[in-house]
């Protein structure tokens, strides 16, 4: 039986509430999104930064966590019993939250700019329109369709579910799958623009500039479980040397970010700035998980509350930050106190609903 890695559960875990500290700051940063549900007036390039910075590791790290423990998943199962868990525990919450939840989310940038439109109205014409998404459920949707790519990969090949002797990760892997990402990301960004999302059929809701690295990240997830990444005798990165490249890529990567930039892009410039945001994406995977296998590498009673609500103070949060930016937004007081309390407000809310409701839902238990 294999044992419990308890650092990549614990990874999951301080991702989703960096995630709730990252949605309430893009209300407060330079330059939102347009879309973007609730904006605070008074703005601050600390959250510009933040975001800038987060943006790119935030959900690679989601996706190669799930493909890591998806094959194993896989591999354990019928296929039956594989498809039952992943319908009910992925499927039918993405189902019911980009039908049921986004559109209220999603109302909020209406009602948040007090545009007089009423909820049906927008719900029955701007929603299934110009304006459709699936808020923050669209990461499940695309889950669901690499899961079924895994599925049919590994019934076409039925040995890649068979794990190696322990391997290390070579210089050689990690500079093909920076090339690969970076060819792949200048290509996108060359066609389409950053801020493009697009909803094939209503079905699929996927950023296509960002697309690209998500998948990468979920398939080299699958790679390192089939080659015992971070198990007995596998591949353990360095804190002390990811966390070297990780500072080092940080503060390239915002320089760059951050700079003055032409509009079109030149050629040069595009393939610099996907070189830059693959290989720091790459190096931030590996660098949290060196620092959640240094410094949290425990199953504590702490860690075990935050893994049980992980998932749904994913699933529940972004009603909670928007609200709380929403009300918070008239008063007067210092900018990063305000931020501060509308954090706070919103990781104890969805800790506590999480924890005292949904956690009761089947969707959302642990077995």
């Amino acid at each position: 039986m294999e044992q419990r890695i308890f650092f990549l559960d614990n990874v999951k875990s301080g991702i989703i509430w960096l995630m709730v500290i990252f949605h309430a700051a893009m209300s407060y940063m330079e330059y939102a999104p347009e879309w973007w549900y609730v904006l605070n007036e008074e703005k601050t390039w600390a959250a510009t930064v933040f975001v800038v910075w987060a943006d790119v590791f935030i959900m690679p790290i989601m996706f190669f966590i799930s493909g890591y423990f998806g094959i194993a998943s896989l591999s354990k199962q019928r296929a039956f019993f594989f498809w039952k868990h992943k319908w009910q525990r992925v499927g039918i919450p993405w189902i019911i939250g980009a039908i049921v939840i986004a559109p209220y989310i999603a109302y909020l940038m209406i009602a948040s700019r007090s545009i007089p439109i009423s909820f049906s109205s927008f719900y029955t014409t701007l929603f299934w329109g110009p304006v459709y998404q699936q808020a923050h459920y669209w990461y499940l949707g695309f889950l669901m369709a690499l899961y079924g790519v895994l599925f049919l990969v590994c019934q076409a090949f039925p040995g890649i579910m068979i794990r190696m002797k322990p391997q290390m990760l070579s210089g050689r892997f990690f500079a093909a799958i920076a090339v690969i990402s970076t060819t792949v990301v200048a290509i996108v960004n060359n066609i389409v623009s950053d801020v493009t999302w697009v909803h094939p059929l209503y079905i699929l809701c996927l950023q296509p500039t960002r697309a690209p690295l998500y998948i990468i990240s979920f398939f080299m997830g699958a790679y390192g479980w089939k080659n015992q990444w971070f198990s007995s005798g596998g591949y353990m990165p360095d804190f002390n040397k990811w966390g070297f490249l990780f500072v080092s890529m940080s503060v390239i990567y915002l320089l760059y970010r951050l700079m003055p930039i032409s509009i079109p892009f030149p050629v040069w410039q595009c393939i610099i700035g996907a070189a830059l945001h693959s290989i720091f994406c790459l190096v931030s995977i590996f660098t949290i998980i060196a620092i959640f296998h240094r410094f949290f590498n425990t199953n504590s009673i702490i860690w075990q509350n935050l893994e049980a609500t992980s998932y749904p103070i994913y699933y529940i949060h972004q009603i909670i930050v928007q609200n709380a930016v929403w009300i918070f937004r008239p008063v007067e007081m210092n900018l990063y106190v305000k931020y501060g309390i509308v954090c706070v407000i919103s990781l104890a809310l969805s800790f506590f609903i999480s924890k005292y409701m949904l956690i009761r839902l089947p969707f959302f238990k642990i077995k």
